[in-house]
């Protein structure tokens, strides 16, 4: 494999590959690589695109970690590394290298050796025939430089070594020899991704109603010896990330009803996630305005209920301060604890999204449950627009410019009917009786906390129903309850 001067490196440029494959299998959370199967390859694939943006493909990942063998270690491109550290919050290849030196006691200074086009074997032979041995009484051992070539004696001293003395030289390899085993043992070792220890990110009220000013502190160790300007909170809820600094309180106003996941990161890499929740009674109405990022405007839950079922109306927006000439959104949220489980229940809603109108030309649909741990998200559009649609299942990401999502194109302005179906974090999605789309996820969404669904213009709920699929516990049977 090529370095960048021009030489060729030798088998200790593996040692940070295996250490990050480690860290990958941690985080995708299958740890035993032998056992992965195709299809963690084809998710991981998937998973790496979603978060890097750099498309790996399964194949590529099968020899990067020894599913398909070649004759000599496949060695990625700088590319791939960057993303494969990417993934587990590295900012780059160098950075994660430097962030793991390679214990002193496992660096073996060797000669630059040029392995183009030699086997795994020969390049084996070849190390053997640079480095000579000698043979004592059945055990290998290099032969030292002061020694005389062909006669395992010492130039220094012609005394051949006494029966306690050998045993004292190979003892003394032996106890070398399982220390080196223990340093590697600790080095290759399962770990947490996590590189900045000892940090603690806390929120002195995580739960509240809606609007809700959220207190974050961040406290940094003594002895912690990194650039303490590379901390940064994502607040979860689609505004700029701000920095944070040591011991200085920084709050964060959290204006529509929902669960948020604000994150800590140290230079990009994420460090810490907090649920910031806000709970309702019952069912509220937020809209907000496209290019407006000052206001988002209540509407009067009074008006809400007025035609049997859920709707904004023209009229009660413009009460709420909307300018209903301009793109404008509204966003239905009920919020409340609950112990229906997000990995087995069932969704029903039946909706009608706007009509065409100035500014709603895609006229969107997003239905989002809100999980303990993470969320479920299914965003439709009209046909047309499904370049701008996108879905997650926890972990699980699609995105429309990325991915081919034609089935989230539908036109719904004359109202349809959505089942979203999760069996064992296995998810099916319905669409006016057909299933559109099958998937499944891997890390727990946990109990779920609510839901919320937004339209782009003036939409309509006529019924919402999620129940447990194990229970029968029930969420809500009907707007009105």
């Amino acid at each position: 494999m090529k370095a960048g001067n021009g030489q060729y490196e030798i088998k200790e440029s593996f040692y940070h590959l295996e250490i990050s494959c480690r860290y990958i299998a941690e985080k995708f959370g299958k740890p035993v690589i032998a056992d992965w199967t195709n299809g963690d390859y084809i998710r991981l694939s998937s998973i790496l695109l979603h978060t890097t943006s750099v498309q790996i493909s399964p194949n590529t990942l099968k020899r990067i970690f020894g599913k398909l063998k070649t004759p000599e270690r496949y060695y990625p491109q700088k590319a791939t590394r960057d993303a494969l550290v990417q993934y587990i919050g590295f900012k780059d290849w160098e950075g994660f290298v430097i962030t793991h030196p390679k214990p002193e006691k496992l660096v073996k200074e060797q000669p630059v050796i040029d392995t183009a086009g030699v086997t795994a074997n020969d390049e084996a032979k070849v190390q053997s025939e640079k480095v000579p041995s000698l043979q004592t009484e059945g055990i290998t051992v290099p032969l030292k430089t002061d020694q005389e070539p062909g006669t395992g004696k010492s130039q220094y001293s012609k005394q051949p070594r006494t029966l306690k003395t050998r045993i004292l030289i190979y003892g003394a390899a032996a106890i070398l020899a399982l220390a080196l085993v223990f340093v590697g043992y600790q080095v290759l070792r399962p770990v947490s991704i996590t590189t900045v220890k000892g940090v603690n990110f806390t929120c002195k009220n995580p739960e509240g109603r809606n609007p809700h000013s959220a207190v974050f502190k961040l406290q940094v160790p003594e002895f912690f010896s990194g650039d303490l300007s590379k901390f940064t909170v994502d607040f979860g809820d689609g505004r700029p990330e701000k920095p944070i600094r040591n011991i200085v309180v920084i709050t964060h106003y959290y204006e529509i009803p929902g669960r948020y996941y604000a994150t800590l990161k140290y230079d990009g890499a994420i460090i810490d996630t907090i649920p910031i929740y806000l709970r309702t009674d019952g069912w509220t109405a937020t809209a907000t305005v496209e290019r407006d990022s000052v206001r988002v405007y209540p509407v009067s839950r009074d008006s809400l209920f007025l035609n049997h079922y859920l709707s904004a109306s023209s009229v009660a927006l413009r009460h709420a301060g909307v300018d209903t000439n301009k793109t404008f959104y509204v966003n239905f949220v009920n919020t409340q604890p609950t112990k229906i489980n997000g990995d087995n229940f069932e969704l029903t809603c039946k909706i009608n999204t706007s009509p065409e109108r100035a500014g709603v030309r895609c006229s969107q649909l997003m239905t989002i449950v809100y999980g303990e741990n993470a969320f479920h998200k299914l965003f439709f559009l009209k046909p047309g627009c499904e370049a701008f649609s996108n879905l997650t299942f926890s972990e699980f990401h699609r995105n429309g410019h990325e991915d081919d999502l034609n089935f989230l194109g539908a036109d719904l302005s004359s109202g349809g009917e959505l089942i979203m179906r999760v069996q064992n974090k296995n998810v099916s999605i319905k669409l006016n009786g057909t299933e559109i789309y099958t998937a499944s996820y891997t890390h727990p969404l946990g109990n779920i906390y609510g839901l919320k669904i937004a339209f782009a213009g003036v939409g309509k709920i006529y019924d919402v129903a999620l129940k447990d699929l194990q229970s029968g516990d029930r969420f809500a049977d009907g707007l009105l309850q």
